[in-house]
């Protein structure tokens, strides 16, 4: 009987842990693709920054993104959220957190770095919507800004703690129950 029963259970132990091996393996490459050095994105090479220093400045243009990428993972593995105060950058550690300032109107945020990009002609960051909004630069689409790093962070997938919102928006984002058309009328109109 003992023997019918390892029999028995064999193939489902081996489903079991092939499952369990494949999914230590897709967490594992997702966690080597974050680490890398560099990366190719539309033939070109970026390369990412291992550490980075308090007061490291950078500027260039600003760009926004939002509906389109919504709900979609980022590069730190979090789900991106258009209304949290976060950015993609193409070199800065994961979990670096910027002020970043509209250089037109003096407007500032704080946003931590959670996915990779821009990857459009000279643009330095990509804001969430929530931040774009409170720079004034949605209407527009981009922006002349300085960056400035306050808390370096590090490149390895984001922890379920620093997935939490960074920072609340100055004003509240409107309830979109009624449409997300709305929504966005709402948000236009207010730049």
């Amino acid at each position: 009987m003992n023997g019918f029963i390892n029999k028995t259970y064999l193939p489902v132990i081996a489903i079991i842990l092939c499952i369990a091996m494949s999914s230590c393996a897709s967490r594992s490459s997702i966690l080597q693709e974050n680490i890398a050095s560099s990366y190719k994105i539309n033939g070109k090479t970026y390369h990412t920054m291992k550490s980075v220093n308090v007061g490291h400045e950078q500027a260039g243009v600003a760009s926004w993104y939002g509906p389109g990428f919504n709900g979609k993972k980022t590069a730190s593995g979090e789900v991106y959220d258009m209304f949290d105060m976060t950015a993609a950058h193409s070199s800065l550690p994961l979990d670096t957190v910027v002020q970043v300032k509209n250089m037109k109107n003096n407007k500032e945020v704080i946003v931590r770095i959670n996915d990779r990009g821009p990857f459009v002609g000279d643009r330095v960051i990509d804001l969430s919507f929530t931040a774009a909004r409170e720079l004034g630069m949605v209407g527009p689409g981009t922006a002349p800004v300085s960056l400035k790093v306050i808390k370096p962070g590090e490149t390895r997938l984001a922890s379920k703690s620093s997935s939490k919102r960074l920072a609340k928006a100055k004003e509240p984002i409107p309830n979109p129950f009624f449409s997300t058309k709305g929504l966005w009328l709402l948000a236009w109109g207010r730049d």
